[in-house]
């Protein structure tokens, strides 16, 4: 006799979309975010998305038995220009004659009009979504690098700038930059997705576009978290790139599009700070959708600690040398600190990507004479012991969302000195020293200040600690994204059951 089959059940599948993150790309607060995320849901299994600007990343890591997959998605780069117009290198993928039909018939009219919702000032969400998901049909049906390394392709898109009165006075050269970055992320729409019960993106940009297909596939919900907001740091970094107005306005429309067809498919937003939701509501989001959820860190690894400290008034800041970070700034204040305070040096724990800047930077403390009263310690894998470290922790950049680093730096129990940008103003109301931006004798007088003043820098510590502890730490984060999960997912299907087949007895 065979007894009746048992049945055993799967946990819920989110697809988490990332862009150059975790698992990869193990640095930076959103890996620390998603790390977390992905390890405190135990209960959820966990699909990675990670768009890759470089090939070469990293992809060997370790990962929770909870991520069943990562889908590492890198993307092949972009044509000279010269290429298009004098013919010395063959194109990469060239069309072959029985593709041409289909390119000139079946792709380009698509492309067009994908074209056309991105760069228009009129908006018209389910126009955007339509178009997205016909460049995915024929992208996902033929040879998407074919397509988008065609003459053919690069040719439609430049006659789609000359029609226009503005972008048709980009130049060549500007105009190769944007179709690079439009040619790379298309790519994303071509690829095969599983089947999943919810999306969660942590950003609003175009890697996010995978988050409207699966909604419109799969009919799942999506979750966005910005953790800073994509458009307002590009139009810091387009703003301080480009000097031509034609392509300044080109970039302002064509990343909002992007941006608001991401809020137009999500079931909810969840900024990490209110700063952040008041951005997304100018640029369209509905604001019912919008719920924050602070970032958390963990109190246990980040607390206070005795460490061995350098002798004499100590300054630490641990963040990337970076222009957002604003590095410079930090240097031109510690030149004004280290007059009032003779022996203050400062440490900062942080690595970098960016070879000029970090020439810069070296130069300027050179040209300031700073020696050793500022150290350029490198990343870090211990950041707990670095903030304990300091008499007081800094931070000096220009754009923030809600970065880990200061509420790591509270829960060690330290004063904080922090420029007024995005939510800090949040993380620290009422427990540290907030500055303006770009102004190195705030900064320096806010430090000067805690360095000075026993009774003020203890105050600050007391209250930065228990204010850490009560508002951000990491399980109140994990408990809200919880509640969000479950809340958007039908809880008929919380399990999907299948039939397990039993060994036959008797």
């Amino acid at each position: 006799m065979q007894e009746p089959r048992s049945w055993s059940y799967l946990p819920k599948r989110v697809l988490l979309v990332n862009w150059d993150n975790y698992p990869n790309v193990a640095s930076g607060g959103v890996y620390v975010w998603a790390k977390a995320l992905v390890e405190g849901l135990k209960e959820y299994d966990f699909l990675v998305f990670n768009q890759l600007s470089n090939a070469n990343a990293n992809s060997r890591y370790n990962v929770s038995s909870n991520v069943r997959s990562v889908l590492e998605v890198p993307l092949f780069g972009t044509h000279r220009i010269e290429e298009f117009y004098r013919g010395e290198a063959a194109l990469i993928g060239k069309v072959s004659r029985s593709d041409q039909m289909i390119l000139e018939i079946g792709f380009l009219p698509v492309f067009e009009q994908f074209l056309t919702c991105l760069t228009s000032d009129g908006w018209d969400p389910e126009a955007f979504t339509r178009a997205i998901m016909d460049m995915r049909a024929v992208l996902v049906g033929h040879d998407a690098k074919k397509f988008l390394e065609a003459r053919l392709t690069w040719e439609a898109f430049l006659s789609h700038l000359r029609r226009d009165p503005l972008y048709r006075s980009m130049s060549l050269q500007e105009a190769l930059v944007a179709y690079g970055l439009l040619q790379r992320g298309v790519q994303i729409l071509s690829v095969e997705l599983p089947r999943v019960d919810l999306v969660h993106t942590s950003l609003a940009w175009w890697p996010a576009l995978i988050a409207v297909v699966v909604k419109e596939e799969q009919g799942v919900p999506v979750v966005v978290t910005e953790h800073g907001v994509a458009y307002r740091e590009l139009m810091l970094y387009f703003n301080s790139m480009l000097y031509n107005e034609p392509s300044k306005i080109f970039w302002k429309v064509f990343s909002r599009n992007i941006v608001r067809v991401v809020y137009h498919a999500a079931d909810l937003i969840a900024p990490v700070c209110q700063a952040n939701a008041v951005w997304e509501r100018s640029l369209g989001a509905d604001h019912s959708k919008i719920r924050v959820v602070y970032n958390g860190v963990d109190t246990e690894r980040f607390r206070p600690m005795e460490v061995r400290r350098p002798s004499g008034p100590t300054v630490v800041s641990v963040a990337r040398v970076d222009a957002f970070k604003d590095t410079t700034t930090l240097l031109y204040a510690m030149a004004h600190v280290r007059k009032k305070v003779k022996d203050a040096r400062c440490i900062l724990y942080g690595d970098s990507n960016n070879l000029s800047y970090s020439k810069r930077c070296l130069k300027v403390a050179n040209d300031l004479d700073l020696g050793d009263g500022f150290v350029f310690a490198g990343g870090t894998r211990e950041p707990e012991k670095a903030y304990n470290v300091g008499d007081v922790v800094v931070f000096s950049s220009i754009t923030e969302g809600f970065p880990f680093s200061v509420i790591e730096a509270m829960a060690c129990g330290k004063a904080v000195v922090a420029t007024r940008v995005g939510g800090v103003v949040e993380a620290l109301e009422g427990c540290g020293v907030m500055v303006r931006s770009r102004d190195p004798k705030s900064l320096a007088n806010g430090i000067v200040k805690v360095l000075t003043d026993q009774e003020f820098r203890r105050t600050l510590e007391v209250q930065a600690l228990a204010r850490a502890r009560e508002r951000f730490s990491s399980e109140a984060m994990l408990a809200a994204y919880r509640q969000i999960y479950e809340e958007l997912t039908d809880e008929a299907s919380a399990y999907r059951w299948f039939p397990q087949a039993t060994e036959v007895v008797g």
